[in-house]
Order: structure tokens, then sequence, then C-alpha cells
């Protein structure tokens, strides 16, 4: 928000410099970004009258003016076709520096002696318009340095307006706050409206048909006007502001923005069918609307639209429309003035990429009271500029007042708070001088009515914030933080991801992090069920909610391909969203998943070049899962996904834990990747409930181990992991491990079973074993082994 101190001073005494009233805003939660000085780019002109013209004897197209300053009489050659005896204009006597730096001489035109300059506003550096000369107020002192007369020397603050402070988006706001800040009264316009007695009603109508978006709506109406260039001092406000002067009827609607930081629209009246405003969502068949940009715009049934009786005239809240601008034949002007639902701004100039003055203050919030004081200041305004007739009475519409509420602050909260010790009598000084009535409930409790203007205030800590910042936070005293201070143990499920990571960094993984916000392209490689589409993506790119971690970290095993880094161990441990049917959500779960490519090891002058296999990436799961404290795992190769080529479900007892495997050779294709993928995807959360808890302490074994090795031919089909369970079931309480270290599949063997050798380890903790003892439980399990797998002792 750009803020010019002159047109500031009309609202409040400053007692202060520009300088320290930036450092004390800034120190109030409105940061000053920056301060600009305005000079003139001019010197030594004055306000001078013209007293006589006459036409030049040697050119049609110049005359001679006598001017007078008030000290002497000039004659002045001028070609300006605006000349006229009788009237003040900028006068630049013999010396004078116009825009440019270039200094008045005398010189004499077709014959004829000029003693200064009667100038246009170009030549002055305040505009490009050179159609005549500059007109200015003509109750102006004869002979004042113009510059002075007209307030041409200023200075500008730029202020970054927090998003929950829509109120100071305005020259009214931030007056309000700096008469806070000096303790100075507030001042407002005069606003009085002069009607004539013919009635604005039944000639304008305004229905609200969606009271949810739009709950109030006031318009005005005015009649004969004539649209024409805006008076200097209307344009430079403009102008020092950062808008464009475009004619006086549509200027007026940008200035009260400007002022009271409500958003206005002028129609062309005669443009609107039977006379009517209608706000109301679009029909069926209306989907499409020209903006005054002459751009195509699409409509979704939640856009709110401003109607005339048969056809939209402007989207609310962010755009007029081409068919109803004003235009230099406009004569009749229907003023709007409304309070629109921010959501629904907010989500139609997303919608659009649309962002306007308008849209930036209604999506934040403007004040609904003060539609009508901004109203009448622009229907004066516009009488004023445009020689316009004010119809008598005003529309308003407003089915369902919004209500403000009351907020209660105790002040022994407050100065725990902010550590200070200030009495409520003070707390009550600093709300009034905020323009927040409050009463005295108690001793402790002030009870304070938010104002409508203030929307940001919903709670006890908002009013707090307002005595602070009102108080000075260079007045809150440093105080050290009291209390005991305790972190929270982290749960079961904290300490077993922090474990995960461990593990597979100590095995060479490297742990990526990527959005889980992904692309068609990169959803669609696994040929993954509907993601969630999001209604207002960054990106394309970023588009779909992530059904897999996998297709995100193939994506990114495929940049680091594009490196040159072709052995790549990576893994992610983190959320993905599986929708439901029927429910606004998604599930979220939490899933980690791997993947490896490239060569087992570095390459070295000892050893070829050995690429990873089925058996690298289940060695990998292996040691994870035991790390983890897991359970009985095992493996089976049936029922796997379409997007691995061979692999195997992971098991904890019956509980499926993931998959792993190869992926299939036709994403590889995709992602322009050379040799076997490997990866495997684990879901937490079911994970952590199959893990054991972590053993605080396991003493060494007093007793000695006794060994047996056992060699059992099995059908084909049985897999390993099926006879290291049954051994471990069998065998309890003494068997402790059961490690494979053979298998045979050839003659004598039958063709369709193999040969798998085991080494079991058997203790007791409470004794030594016997041979006599072992050897009755070995042969025991043996026969148990026979009965559960038909297997025989080699």
């Amino acid at each position: 928000m750009r803020l010019s101190i002159n047109w500031l001073k009309d609202f409040v005494d400053l007692t202060v410099s520009p300088a320290e009233l930036a450092d004390r805003l800034t120190l109030a939660g409105l940061e000053v970004e920056a301060l600009e000085e305005m000079a003139p780019d001019f010197s030594g002109v004055v306000v001078g009258r013209v007293t006589r013209v006459e036409p030049h004897p040697q050119a049609d197209r110049l005359q001679v003016a006598e001017v007078e300053d008030g000290r002497a009489t000039y004659r002045v050659v001028c070609g300006a076709p605006n000349l006229s005896a009788g009237k003040l204009y900028p006068f630049a006597p013999l010396g004078a520096v116009v825009s440019g730096g270039r200094k008045i001489k005398a010189a004499k035109l077709r014959g004829v002696a000029s003693e200064g300059m009667l100038l246009a506003e170009d030549e002055l550096g305040l505009s490009s318009d050179h159609i005549g000369l500059m007109e200015i107020p003509q109750d102006l002192p004869l002979g004042r340095d113009l510059a002075a007369a007209l307030g041409l020397a200023d200075v500008v603050l730029e202020v970054a307006v927090t998003p929950n402070r829509p109120d100071c988006l305005s020259v009214l706001g931030l007056a309000r706050e700096v008469a806070a800040l000096l303790n100075q009264p507030l001042r407002h316009p005069e606003v009085i409206v002069a009607e004539v007695a013919e009635p604005a009603h039944p000639l304008a109508r305004v229905t609200i048909l969606d009271p949810v978006g739009c709950p109030r709506y006031a318009a005005r109406l005015v009649l004969d006007l004539t649209v024409g260039p805006s008076p200097f001092w209307l344009r430079r406000r403009l102008q020092l502001a950062g808008l464009r002067a475009i004619n006086n009827l549509v200027d007026v609607t940008n200035y009260v923005l400007l002022e009271f930081g409500q958003p206005l629209h002028a129609f062309d009246f005669q443009k609107l069918n039977r006379g009517e405003i209608v706000v109301r969502r679009p029909k069926n068949g209306e989907r499409y609307f020209v903006t005054l940009d002459d751009q195509e715009r699409p409509l979704t049934p939640e856009t709110l639209l401003i109607c005339d009786g048969d056809k939209p005239v402007a989207l609310a809240g962010v755009m007029g429309g081409l068919e109803s601008e004003v235009t230099g034949a406009t004569r009749q002007v229907l003023i709007e003035s409304a309070y629109f639902d921010p959501g629904t701004i907010r989500r139609t100039a997303k919608r659009l990429g649309l962002g306007t003055e308008a849209s930036y203050r209604f999506e934040r919030g403007v004040d609904p009271e003060g539609i009508i004081h901004a109203l009448e200041r622009a229907a004066q305004l516009m009488a004023q500029v445009g020689g316009g007739r004010v119809l008598a009475g005003r529309l308003d519409v407003y089915p369902h007042p919004i209500q403000r509420p009351r907020v209660s602050l105790r002040a022994s909260r407050a100065n725990a708070v902010l550590g200070t010790n200030l009495p409520q009598e003070e707390m009550h000084r600093l709300l009034h001088r905020l323009h927040l009535p409050a009463v005295k409930r108690d001793a402790d409790t002030l009870e304070v009515q938010v104002p409508p203007f203030r929307g940001d205030l919903e709670r006890e800590i908002d009013l707090i914030e307002e005595v602070a910042r009102l108080a000075g936070y260079d007045q809150v005293p440093v105080t050290l933080p009291k209390g005991a201070l305790a972190t929270r143990r982290p749960g079961p499920e904290a300490r077993l991801r922090s474990e995960a990571r461990h593990l597979l960094l100590g095995q060479g993984f490297f742990e990526a992090i990527n959005y889980s916000f992904q692309s068609e392209r990169v959803q669609g490689l696994l040929g993954e069920e509907e993601a969630l589409r999001l209604a207002n993506p960054l990106s394309e790119e970023q588009a779909l909610m992530r059904t897999s971690l996998l297709p995100g970290l193939l994506d990114t095993l495929r940049r680091n391909h594009l490196k040159q880094i072709q052995d790549v161990r990576l893994f992610e441990l983190s959320k993905v969203f599986a929708p439901m049917a029927g429910a606004e959500l998604p599930r979220e779960e939490q899933w980690l998943t791997g993947v490896i490519s490239g060569a087992r090891e570095e390459n070295s002058w000892l050893a070829a070049k050995v690429p990873v296999d089925f058996f690298d990436l289940k060695g990998v799961v292996e040691t994870l899962l035991q790390g983890l404290l897991i359970p009985e795992v095992s493996f089976r190769g049936d029922g796997l996904p379409a997007y691995l080529r061979q692999g195997a479900r992971i098991y904890s007892r019956d509980q499926e834990l993931g998959v792993l495997g190869e992926i299939a050779p036709q994403i590889s294709e995709k992602l322009d990747l050379e040799g076997p993928l490997w990866a495997f995807e684990l879901n937490f959360q079911t994970l952590a409930a199959a893990a054991e808890p972590f053993p605080l302490f396991t003493p060494l074994p007093r007793y000695p181990a006794v060994y047996r090795d056992i060699a059992l031919v099995v059908p084909a089909e049985v897999p390993a992991a099926r006879v290291a369970q049954e051994l471990y079931y069998h065998g309890a309480p003494w068997l402790v491990e059961a490690r494979l270290f053979d298998v045979y599949a050839g003659p004598p063997i039958p063709g369709d079973k193999r040969s798998l050798a085991f080494r079991l380890s058997y203790r007791d903790p409470e004794k030594t074993l016997t041979d006599e003892a072992v050897n009755r439980h070995h042969e025991a399990l043996v026969k148990a082994l026979a009965e559960e797998l038909g297997a025989e002792l080699r």
C-alpha cells in the first residue's frame, strides 16, 4: 500500500517526521518497506494570471498573452488551444527551470518577444499530457510558487500490509493507526450528497439471489454526467498511489477505493437491461463471460455474478464486464458498493488467475458497515467532477446483517502473556485510541465490542496483541522463561522410523524426500488406480496426490542416471494418499519404499563389476526386518503386482508386510533406463504393529550350545522359509538358531524335490544340555517335519 503523506494529513495531524512515522508504523506491525521523497521536476514556476489575449500578428496558431504574477506583467507567446483571459495558469518567468532541466530564456517567436512560458503538464514533468495548458484551481494565490501551492512536494511510504489487516489497505485505515500511535484525533472527509427530488427507485432495482455470496449490496444512481479527464489533484493522488488515471468517473471509484478501502464499480446504467441488478450464480448455458480487459473467462457454478435483467455484467468482486463499462458516451452511472464473501472471491480470482485491486481487498474482507460511507463519498465526488445529478435515495439490500462478536480482555491475563504490569485503566485508554470501544465489566475484565472494520479480532489474545502494539513492543520487558521443561519420550513408531533409517543408511542407501504431489506422467508409471486430483495445483507437474512412493523414487533414479550416476540406492519413508469412495479426504498411510540399481560394489581392480540381483535386494530387506525385530519373516512368490517382473510378497507370520522384486521391463523402457531395477515396498504401519518391543537387556548365555546339522529332502515348491518356520516351532524351547547353509537339487534326489541343509543350535538358559536330551529332542523334530512337510532325512 503506497501512502501519500499529504493525503494522510487530510485525516490526522502529524507530530513527527515521515522517517520517524515509518519507524513507528514498523514497530506497530505495519512494516514500511520504502520511503520515497517526491520532489517536483521544476523550480521558479509560479501561479500566473492571463489578463489579456491577442492574436499573433505573424502566426495564425499562436497568441500573445499578457501575464501577471503579482509583481510584474509579462508578454508571453503561446499556442495552447485552452488559453483564456482571466484564468490562472502555471507560469515560468525568465530564469525558471522546467522539466528536464531546461532553463527559460528570452526568445522571439515569429518576431514577437516572449518573456516567459505558460506550461502544460508534460513540461512540468507531472504527466505526458500536452493537449493544452495545465488546468489549476482558480483560487490559488497569485504569484505563489506552484509546487507549494499545489502541494507537489510529498513523501510516499510503501507499507507492507499483512493479510489479516485488510482495514489498513486504505488511507483511512492507516490514518486510524497513525492517529492511535500519535494520540491524535482522527478526521473524516465531509460527505454531503446533494440529491435531486427524482427518486432512484423504481428506475433502478437490486435483487440478491445469493445472500451467502453477497450479504450486502448498495447502489447510487447518478444522471447527466460528462465524461472527461479528472482534475489534477485527483490524478496526482492516484499517480502517487500507483494507479493510472482513466477518466473522471472511473477515477472516482479508484480514489474512494484507496481512500476508504472499499472497492466500487461504475456501470453504464443505460446498458443495464430494465435497470436491474441481480446478484446470482451462473444459469445453465452461461459458460463464459467477457471482462473489461476483453478476455473470455470460463464460468463455474461457484462463480458469483452481477447481472442485469438478462445477462451477467460483472464478475462479482473481481472485474467488470466489457459490455457495461463506462465510455466517453456514458451519461448515466450506477455506482456499486457491496460486501462479498471473502472465500467466494478468493476462489474465483485464484481459479481465473485474475488478481485485481478489488479482489485483493474483497478476498481479505472489507467493512460491511463502511460500504454506505464509501458509496456516498463516490456519489459526492462523481457529481462534483462529472457535473451530474444524484437521484434521491440509495438502494441498499442487506437481508441478514453481519454481527460482530464481543470479546473479553482480562488485564491479569494480558500482563501474564506480555510480562508487563499495565493497569486496567491504561489498557482501556489504549483500546480507545484504536477505536475499539471497551466497557469495564469488573475490576479485571474489559469487554470490547469489535467494530466491523476489524475482522481480525476474534479472541482475547488478539486484544492482548493490540495492547502490546500500541504500548510498544520495545516497552515489553525482557524476562527469562520460567517453568520445568521436559521433552516427550518418542513413541514406539517414532523409534522404529529412526531405526529403519539407520539400518538402510548403514546398507549404503540414501534417503529421498519427494513431493506428495505428482504429475500424471509419474503417477501412471505403475498403472496405479485413480489418484486424488488437487482443485488448485501449483502446477500440472504437481496435480495429483501420490498413491505410492515408488513412482517418485523411480523418477528420482532416472534423474540420477541422467547425471551419469548408475549405482543408486534410494529409500523414502513417508505418506501416501489412497482415495476412498464416498469420502472427501483420502486415507493416509505410512510406507517405506526403496529402489536399487547398478553394481553390487564399487569398481575395483580386485574384482569384476557384478550387478545387483534379487538376493541383494532380499538381503537388504531381511537385514532391515531383523534389525526392526520383525518375527518369523517369510517370502512367498504368489500374487505379485503387475509392475513386478519377478519377486515375492513379504510376511510376518500370516500378516502381509509388502512386496519386493524386479521392476517390469516396460516401466524401465518408459524411464529410458537400462539394466534391471529392483524395489521393495513395506507398509510401515503394519510393520510397526508386527514389530516386537525393543529388548532392554539380554544376559550373555552361561551354558554352551549343542550343534546338529540336518539335511532335509522336501518338495521343490516348499520354500526354505517355511521349513525354517517349522524348525523353530517344533524345536522350541531349546532351538535358538536354524541357519540354512546349503541347497542342492540333482541326482540322486528326485526331480520334484530338493535338499536343504540347516545348522541347528540348541541351548537351555538354565542348564547344560546333554547329548541324550538333544538327540531325543532332535529326533522328535525330524519326525514332526516328516508329518508336516513330507520331509525326509538325506
